[in-house]
C-alpha cells in the first residue's frame, strides 16, 4: 500500500484539505449509487467535471477521517446521502460540486482524481463488477470476492480509533438533490 501525504483541492480551489495517511488502499467501484453520486454532482457542475472510467466506475481510495485536515473553505463543505435510510455520509465541495470523499460508520473513501497523478496508489480492486456498463475495449478485471462492504467495515476494524474525529459534522446529512442511481 502506498502512504499519501499531499494537499487536495476541489475543481475550483476554494475548499483545500491536507491528507497525512501512511497507507492507501485504491478501489474503483462500479456500483449505481456511486456512478449516480458523481453523475449527479456532475450534471450540477459549471466546468469541471469527476471522470468515472469507461465502464462506469468510480475511482476511491481508502483512508481514515481521522487522517483529513481541512484547511481552507469549510463553510463551502455539503455533507449528504442518496437515500434516507443510508449510513454513508458523501462531503462535496458545494462551490464547484466536487465530490470529495465518503464517511461510512466505520470507513472512509476519498476521490482519487483529486491526488496527483505520479502519488495515486495502483488500483487494488474493482468491486460490484455486475453493475458496470458496457464500456469501450477490454473490460477491467474485476475482484468478484471482494464485496463492497469488506470496504466500508474493514478499516474500522483494523483500527477503529482513526475513525475520529471526522473533518466535518456528519450528523445530519441532506438528501443530494436531484439524486439519480446510475
Amino acid at each position: 500500500m502506498n502512504s499519501l501525504h499531499q494537499t487536495l483541492k476541489c475543481s475550483c480551489g476554494k475548499v483545500q484539505f491536507a491528507v497525512d495517511s501512511p497507507s492507501v488502499l485504491r478501489l474503483v467501484c462500479y456500483c449505481k449509487d456511486c456512478r449516480g453520486y458523481v453523475k449527479t454532482l456532475n450534471d450540477k457542475a459549471a466546468n469541471v467535471t469527476t471522470p468515472l472510467d469507461d465502464w462506469g466506475g468510480a475511482d476511491w481510495s481508502s483512508i481514515y477521517p481521522s487522517e483529513i485536515t481541512v484547511t481552507q473553505g469549510k463553510e463551502y463543505l455539503a455533507v449528504c446521502k442518496i437515500r434516507e435510510k443510508s449510513g454513508i455520509r458523501r462531503v462535496y465541495a458545494s462551490c464547484c460540486h466536487t465530490p470529495l470523499f465518503s464517511i461510512g460508520e466505520i470507513s472512509c473513501l476519498l476521490n482519487t482524481h483529486l491526488i496527483e497523478n505520479d502519488k495515486k496508489a495502483d488500483v487494488r480492486f474493482r468491486i460490484m463488477g455486475r453493475q458496470a456498463l458496457t464500456g469501450q475495449g477490454k473490460r477491467p478485471p474485476i475482484s468478484w470476492s471482494v464485496p463492497l462492504s469488506w470496504f466500508w467495515t474493514m478499516p474500522g476494524r483494523v483500527n477503529k480509533d482513526k475513525m475520529k474525529p471526522t473533518p466535518i459534522d456528519i450528523n445530519e446529512p441532506k438528501i443530494l438533490e436531484g439524486f439519480t442511481q446510475g
